[in-house]
C-alpha cells in the first residue's frame, strides 16, 4: 500500500506527465492512480493484467510506467520489454526482496509498501532521465 506522507511539495515538475499504471491489487492501483492524478500527471490505467496494458500502450504514449511485476501470476517481464523498447521509463513494483528484472530495462525497483514520497522521488529520476533522451 501507498503511505502518504510529507514531501508531497515540489512535484509540479512532474505535471503533465504521462504515467501508465499497471498494478492487479484494486486498493495500490486506485491510490496510485488518486495520488498521481492529484499531483497533474496524466494517468493511464490502472490496468490489472498484461492485455490491458497492452489496450492501454495501443492509443497512449506514456513517458513513465508503474509496473507490478506480478498480475495475479502473470511475470511482466515481457511488457517491461515493450515498453523500453518504446523508450517508456520503467519503474517496478513489488512485494519481492529483489525482483528478477534487467537492471538496463528499468529506471527503479521500488519494494511495497512504499511512500508517496519515495515514489516521487523515483517519478522524477525518472522523468528527468526521460527528457535527457
Amino acid at each position: 500500500m501507498i503511505s502518504n506522507g510529507a514531501g508531497l511539495d515540489g512535484a509540479s515538475e512532474l505535471k503533465g506527465l504521462g504515467v501508465l499504471v499497471v498494478e492487479d491489487s484494486w486498493h495500490v492501483a486506485h491510490a496510485l492512480k488518486s495520488l498521481l492524478e492529484e499531483l497533474g500527471m496524466n494517468v493511464a490505467g490502472p490496468a490489472a493484467t498484461l492485455a490491458e496494458a497492452d489496450r492501454l500502450l495501443a492509443t497512449r504514449e506514456p513517458a513513465v510506467a508503474i509496473v507490478d511485476i506480478n498480475l495475479k501470476g502473470e511475470m511482466a517481464y515481457g511488457l517491461i520489454d515493450r515498453l523500453h523498447g518504446r523508450g517508456v521509463r520503467v519503474v517496478v513494483i513489488s512485494g519481492y526482496a529483489v525482483p528478477q528484472v534487467a537492471q538496463g530495462k528499468v529506471a527503479a525497483i521500488l519494494q511495497k509498501p512504499f511512500s508517496a514520497k519515495s515514489l516521487l522521488a523515483i517519478l522524477r529520476k525518472a522523468a528527468a532521465r526521460n527528457e535527457m533522451n
